[in-house]
């Protein structure tokens, strides 16, 4: 047997009510459902009801199931007209009277569920068939863990797989030492996992200080303190869009500030002992990122763009290899990079 190395920290040094939400714990003489399943939205209405379709086809009785969907004060559709004619007065509805941001929204909807299991399934992603019972059996497997997830697709806006989250174990179970491989790179995408509700009333919600990848700090502070168990089946479908607001972040260099703040917050987080390992570690997969993100900076003639992802790129490389992708890059795509007369 694996002996599971121990980094529990100070809750308190971990929850700042500054930047992360409250979750009150529920008195014990609340009926309270197995599931809630909170789904926040905003100007993501033309996907929505593939959100609730995937859901409501495998939901229990509304007595072991609750389904939210919070509205971050959409402007551009009516996610609340979707809940209406799909959610057939299953589903609550509640909108936000002005824009608070991602993660408070995010707060919003877990402060106003009472089940035990919370999944957060953003308003543009979806399950499969069979989700909740397989994360309900990882749960009674192992009582201990207090987060479950599974793989996942990644697909398109046009709902066409692109790709899927690598396999990290060949069998459903524990993941022993999972800090030293979430404080790496980012692991989890947003559909495929669930926590207990004691992991917010713990911890606080998700970092209100983040515009990007505020799930990967969220997951880190979990992982410090609670045991993830994990099954390989791919269950969930994470949508990338090729035209969003995570390309115009990208644009403007927001992208990369966003993540050197997060990997500023996760360093505080680790133990000294672990912490030059996981740096090392880290600085080949950010590397890794960053150049695999140049060539779409290139083709779109994105040189403010391509300029901050370069810097950041030879900020944390260490490797002879990838400075030669970085090369044949250049090479390749000189064409788009040579000012056209």
């Amino acid at each position: 047997m694996v002996q599971e190395t121990s980094y529990e920290i100070d809750l308190d040094t971990l929850h700042n009510p500054k930047y992360y939400s409250k979750t009150p714990k529920i008195s014990n003489d609340i009926k309270r459902p197995l599931w809630s399943v909170v789904i926040p939205t905003y100007n993501c209405a033309q996907f929505l009801k593939q959100t609730l379709k995937s859901v409501l086809a495998q939901a229990p009785g509304e007595t072991l199931m609750e389904i939210i969907v919070v509205d971050d004060h959409s402007t551009k559709d009516d996610p609340e007209a979707v809940v209406n004619e799909y959610g057939k007065g299953r589903v609550q509805f509640y909108g936000q009277p002005k824009n608070i941001g991602k993660s408070s929204n995010y707060g919003f909807g877990i402060n106003l569920s009472k089940g035990h299991y919370i999944h957060l399934l953003h308003g543009d992603d979806t399950v499969e068939l069979g989700f909740y019972k397989t994360i309900a059996d990882l749960f009674k497997e192992q009582p201990k863990a207090s987060a479950a997830f599974c793989r996942c697709n990644y697909i398109n806006a046009d709902n066409r797989k692109i790709g899927e989250t690598e396999l990290l174990i060949p069998k459903s179970g524990i993941i022993n030492n999972f800090i030293e491989r979430i404080t790496v790179w980012q692991l989890i995408q947003p559909p495929s996992v669930v926590f207990k509700r004691e992991v917010y009333e713990a911890l606080g919600g998700y970092d209100i200080r983040l515009e990007y990848i505020e799930d990967w700090e969220f997951y880190v502070r979990v992982a410090l303190n609670y045991k993830f168990i994990y099954t390989p089946e791919i269950l969930a479908n994470y949508r990338i869009f090729s035209e969003n607001s995570s390309s115009k972040s990208a644009k403007e260099g927001k992208r990369v500030k966003t993540i050197e703040r997060v990997l500023s917050i996760i360093d505080a987080y680790l133990p000294q002992n672990i912490k030059a390992k996981i740096k090392m570690l880290r600085h080949r997969a950010v590397s890794i990122y960053l150049l695999n993100y140049i060539p779409k900076l290139i083709k779109t003639k994105d040189t403010k763009g391509f300029l901050v992802f370069t810097k950041a790129f030879f900020k944390y490389n260490r490797s002879p290899k990838l400075f030669g992708r970085w090369l044949r890059f250049i090479f390749q795509y000189k064409r788009f990079l040579t000012p056209q007369k």
